[in-house]
């Protein structure tokens, strides 16, 4: 914000803002991570509906972000139903990388009639 005086040496005037004097692009990076994270759980059948982006305390000197990621309380059930969904996933992809890793370490086969 720039200040300017008066012609006539009296109050200061400043220059207008606008609607972006309020953006906080710490806060739109840390919600575009959260909603990417979001995204990605629900094509898993995971929904996080309490995730938040949370400003860090002013006063911490540790901290290297000036937002963090939070991802709402869960029940022990919602956990564990959550968990239950991730693990069916990773297990499926475990079985079809093994699929695909024996079906590429053998020779091919040679197609009927060819010589």
């Amino acid at each position: 914000m720039e200040l300017h005086r008066n012609p006539m040496g009296g109050l200061v005037v400043r220059d207008s803002v606008g609607p972006d004097y309020l953006d906080d692009p710490d806060r739109d990076v840390a919600v575009e991570a959260g909603v990417r994270l979001v995204n990605v759980l629900l094509r898993f059948g995971v929904n996080l509906e309490q995730i938040s982006a949370d400003k860090v305390c002013h006063s911490c000197t540790d901290v290297k972000d000036a937002y963090r990621i939070s991802l709402g309380i869960l029940t022990v059930d919602d956990t564990r139903a959550m968990t239950a969904q991730l693990e069916s996933f990773a297990l499926e992809f475990e079985q079809m990388r093994e699929q695909l890793c024996t079906a590429t370490s053998r020779p091919p086969v040679p197609a009927e009639g060819s010589a």
